[in-house]
């Protein structure tokens, strides 16, 4: 067995022999969950009457033996239904968030530099998630979930692999079945496998143009032009895409790469050194567990490296936890299916009776039935024939059908998922609720799917710490205006800090992308599951945003976020103009603030009525002025305190007050005016 072979002192050859025994030995054990991958492929292709023969393992397909009187109809609600699942699982985004680095402040004598460093380690972990977006974005990572999903309801499990590129440090990414990746499927983890192959073709003219494989190795190799390791596997894509007649320039080759965990010693010290460099094998010691990659094909190694990664470059998604071969989501459908096709079948059988009918006729007599554009015209020669009346369906087959229907809906999604509401539901509320129930009997496969998530994200940063060694562009829209920042590796950050310390230089303005950052994925719904649901209920939040507004509660900006949220989930073509004209228009004066105006004059009017000092005339130069009386001297007071309140009221419009004043405040103030 594998896992009980220590691999630290074998060289390429005997690891290379070591790859292939193990590949043999998985793919015996899995020979009947191939049988099972390779019907449920069928079976979600549309061919419900094709399977492997277990005794004489040759094709056989049953829908071929019939003919038009005779059908085998295959009703596809199986690979309808776990369609239906992908998309309620995709349907709400998921958003892997990066936490901030841990900041103790006992570090820090000044709260202000606590506060500080808490806020550059915010936004820090802040630009590190959009990173993560954009480098999803450019992945596809999102149809790549969707290819993971399907596959693992046909074959329990499915893989995608994420791995740096040898020339530009990128990082790759790619999704494989479970014909593809051979393993022991009784593990619960990746990370408990001992070995992980990935056994796929290759095409001769990649594998002699990579500079990574050895060349004297590869001119052993000769092309074998399989579809796949797995007969099976080979046998479905011959039937799929027919015998293969590649030229010279596409031979391909089945070639394994071998992931085998070994640990540090003195047996493997000096390769990891040499394969990994010095500076990283100095952040290591005895003991660690180090990934040892080996590509082979026919017995011939072509590459035998360590890689410097913590685990293998593999994320899983399974519906379920548990072993990591389990019963695939179809095959929950397949029997209820199977029963509904053949009743299906016999129904078009009858309905064909009905068409061209039964006759009855004496024995020894023979008649003729000749098609005219009036009709049927029979011909008979002593009695005529009599058709036979067909005796009616009888209910109890429509409760049957319906009653399958049942059986295999329960097992999954259910009406609304498919494009099937229930009568009388009409209103969004209605539909959201549906999608929301269904939504909630998909929690396993959810959770499943946010660990698949998080982990892609983790070896995703892996990589970048390790590869990104120069400053890499990451653009982002934020508030609709693009945006971009620089992002660089631990390693890179080391190697020019270094240099800096060295030349005294600078130190490249890009954020660090360390491979200890902790990943949680959110999930974000949004505000519906349908439009009409999304609109529904952004009318709600503007009604109670109004509210708010109208009790000074909510600022002009915060409003002008809601109506431009708004605006868009209607699909407006003119957002931005009208919040132009929104933004460079004047608020009116909320009955908060007019209180507020009221008061400030009634203030003003009794200081100055307590004052009780004339006012000096004003002169002319070269004049007298006439002299004012009382009365004129109050109202000019009075003018000028009213200007002076406007004034400050003015300046002051649109900010929110902390105090409202009460009606017992103001009493005494109207009664001294």
């Amino acid at each position: 067995m594998a896992d009980k072979l220590q691999t630290e002192h074998l060289d390429s050859n005997q690891t290379a022999h070591l790859i292939d025994q193990t590949a043999q030995m998985i793919s015996s054990q899995r020979k009947a969950f191939e049988r099972r991958w390779y019907d449920n492929n069928f079976f979600d292709d549309g061919f419900h009457y094709r399977y492997v023969s277990r005794t004489t393992g040759r094709i056989i397909d049953l829908s071929q033996s019939g003919d038009t009187f005779i059908p085998h109809r295959a009703i596809p609600k199986a690979s309808r239904q776990i369609r239906g699942i992908a998309n309620l699982l995709v349907a709400n985004d998921l958003k892997p968030v990066i936490y901030p680095d841990k900041i103790s402040p006992t570090t820090y004598q000044d709260p202000a530099q606590y506060e500080q460093a808490m806020q550059n380690a915010t936004n820090t972990a802040k630009q590190v998630g959009y990173w993560v977006e954009d480098e999803w974005k450019i992945l596809h990572m999102k149809e790549k979930l969707i290819q993971m999903i399907i596959g693992a309801a046909k074959h329990s499990i499915s893989f995608m692999e994420i791995w740096p590129d040898s020339v530009s440090g990128k990082i790759k990414s790619g999704v494989y079945d479970a014909f593809d990746i051979m393993l022991r499927g009784d593990f619960k983890s990746l990370e408990e496998l001992p070995i992980i192959i990935k056994s796929v073709p290759q095409l001769v003219s990649e594998i002699k143009a990579n500079k990574d494989f050895d060349p004297e190795q590869v001119a052993k190799l000769n092309p074998d032009n399989k579809y796949a390791s797995s007969e099976i596997k080979d046998a479905y894509m011959m039937a799929r895409f027919g015998m293969t007649r590649p030229s010279d320039r596409s031979a391909t080759i089945i070639l394994k790469e071998g992931f085998i965990k070994e640990f540090i010693n003195g047996n493997n010290a000096q390769k990891v050194k040499a394969d990994i460099g010095p500076e990283a094998f100095s952040k290591k010691k005895k003991g660690d567990k180090i990934i040892r990659q080996m590509f082979e094909a026919a017995g011939v190694w072509v590459r035998d490296k360590y890689i410097n990664l913590p685990d293998y470059p593999f994320v899983d998604f399974r519906f379920e936890p548990g072993s990591l071969y389990q019963v695939p989501l179809i095959e929950r459908f397949m029997p209820a299916n199977k029963s509904l096709d053949s009743v299906m079948s016999r129904l078009e059988r009858h309905i064909g009776t009905m068409v061209v009918g039964a006759w009855s006729r004496r024995k020894g007599e023979t008649f003729k039935i000749n098609n005219i554009s009036g009709g049927l015209e029979l011909e008979w020669e002593v009695a005529p024939p009599t058709q036979i009346p067909i005796m009616p369906i009888p209910n109890h087959v429509f409760n049957y059908i319906q009653l399958l229907e049942n059986f295999i809906e329960e097992q999954g999604a259910s009406a609304s998922s498919l494009a099937q509401l229930p009568s009388g539901v009409k209103s969004g509320v209605a539909i959201e609720n549906l999608k929301a129930s269904e939504y909630a009997n998909l929690k396993i496969a959810t959770d499943q799917l946010k660990d698949t998530v998080r982990r892609t994200a983790e070896k995703m940063m892996d990589i970048a710490a390790e590869n990104y060694i120069t400053p890499v562009p990451v653009y982002y829209t934020e508030e609709g205006i693009p945006k971009y920042f620089d992002v660089i590796g631990q390693k890179g950050y080391d190697k020019y800090k270094e240099i800096a310390d060295k030349t005294q230089g600078s130190m490249p303005n890009a954020v660090l992308i360390k491979d200890d950052y902790r990943v949680n994925v959110e999930v974000e719904s949004g505000l519906g599951y349908t439009e009409e649901g999304k609109r529904a209920t952004m009318l709600q939040i503007i009604t109670f945003i109004q509210g708010l507004a109208q009790q000074g509660y909510m600022t002009p900006e915060a409003v002008g976020v809601i109506i431009k949220k708004f605006m868009n989930i209607f699909q407006f073509g003119a957002t931005a103009e009208f919040m132009d004209a929104y933004e460079g228009g004047t608020p009116p004066i909320t009955e908060k603030q007019l209180t507020e105006i009221k008061v400030a004059l009634m203030e003003v009017v009794k200081d100055m009525q307590g004052a009780g000092q004339p006012a000096q005339p004003t002169q002319s130069l070269g004049t007298e002025a006439p002299a004012q009386t009382s009365e004129e001297q109050d109202i000019l007071k009075i003018k000028t305190a009213v200007m002076s309140a406007f004034a400050d009221m003015k300046n002051a419009t649109g900010e929110q007050q902390t105090e409202q004043p009460t009606e017992q405040a103001v009493a005494p103030l109207q009664e001294g005016a």
